[in-house]
Order: structure tokens, then C-alpha cells, then sequence
């Protein structure tokens, strides 16, 4: 690895790092929203939040989940927070995507009557 070269910070190279830091702050209230609503739906007792929760225990790229379930990633994302339902066949691909038979297993069936 090579050796870190240390140099003075221009002002315009402050004013272009200081401009990064307004644009992330201003982000930051809408990043930490997004967050909670992809926490809260994947903590829903559900088939999709179970998915979810797979989804997100895959630790694949968005984009990959996304083109093995034939959808456009603004799609997952959706239905990743919670603001969109998706078809059955996209969710058996999801759920083939991440072999989510392995990670969920369901409740034992009640003998029936």
C-alpha cells in the first residue's frame, strides 16, 4: 500500500466539502424516515414482512434481487418499505432468490376437526 499524502485544504476545496455536508444533512431527516419505514415493514407479522426480513438477511444488492425477480429495483424498493404490494409470481421469484424455504419456517399446521 502506498504512502498517504497529506496536503492543505484549498478554499475551494473546503467549500466544495462544506457544500457535501449541507446536501447530507439536508438528506439525512428523509434517509432516517426511509429507515424506519423499511424497519417497520419488515417487522410486520406477515408472509411479505417474513420475506422482508429474508430480503434483507440475503445482504444482495437491491439491483441483483431486483433482476432475479424481474422487476425494476424502484419496484423492490417500494415494496421493501412497505408502499407496494407485489404480484404472487414476483414474490415466488424473491422468495427462490433467496432460498427463503431455508430461512422460514412456518408455524406446524393444527390437526384439523
Amino acid at each position: 500500500m502506498g504512502e498517504r499524502e497529506i496536503t492543505s485544504m484549498t478554499p475551494e476545496l473546503r467549500e466544495r466539502w462544506q457544500r457535501g455536508v449541507r446536501e447530507t444533512e439536508a438528506e439525512l431527516p428523509e434517509l432516517l424516515e426511509l429507515g424506519e419505514r423499511l424497519r417497520e415493514a419488515a417487522r410486520e407479522d406477515t408472509l411479505s414482512g417474513h420475506l422482508r426480513r429474508a430480503l434483507h438477511l440475503s445482504r444482495r444488492p437491491l439491483a441483483e434481487l431486483a433482476a432475479a425477480a424481474g422487476i425494476p429495483p424502484a419496484d423492490l424498493n417500494a415494496f421493501l418499505s412497505g408502499e407496494q404490494t407485489l404480484r404472487s409470481d414476483v414474490l415466488d421469484r424473491l422468495a427462490l432468490a433467496v432460498d427463503f424455504t431455508k430461512l422460514f419456517q412456518p408455524a406446524a399446521k393444527a390437526p384439523h376437526r
